[in-house]
């Protein structure tokens, strides 16, 4: 529920496209209630949030907190955004993703 109201939801183009499978998107493991081993090499916590571009994948381990999910999708929007729509594009002509809330006072 929670990434469902941060997130914007896809099109009936864009759910047809993943259904057929011409376009694979980012998919959320998340597995929080389920500890990192901390035994393996390199591993210091068992809180663990990987994520793989060539697989376009995260996977989340060892937290309950939400906002990991949020941070990832931010993570990954802020490394794809600025290469859309064409990598080549001068930067005033590419996307820009930004991370912001406004809030109205009781006299606006």
């Amino acid at each position: 529920l929670f990434m469902q109201n941060m997130l914007v939801a896809p099109t009936k183009a864009e759910m047809a496209d993943f259904e057929s499978g011409k376009v694979k998107p980012f998919v959320i493991f998340n597995a929080g209630v389920f500890p990192a081993n901390r035994q393996t090499s390199g591993m210091t916590s068992s809180t663990s949030v990987a994520v793989s571009f060539k697989r376009r994948e995260m996977v989340i381990l060892g937290t309950q907190y939400a906002g990991e999910m949020k941070k990832g999708v931010f993570t990954i929007m802020n490394y794809l955004m600025p290469l859309m729509p064409k990598r080549d594009l001068p930067p005033a002509d590419r996307a820009l993703p930004l991370h912001a809330s406004a809030n109205i006072g009781p006299d606006n």
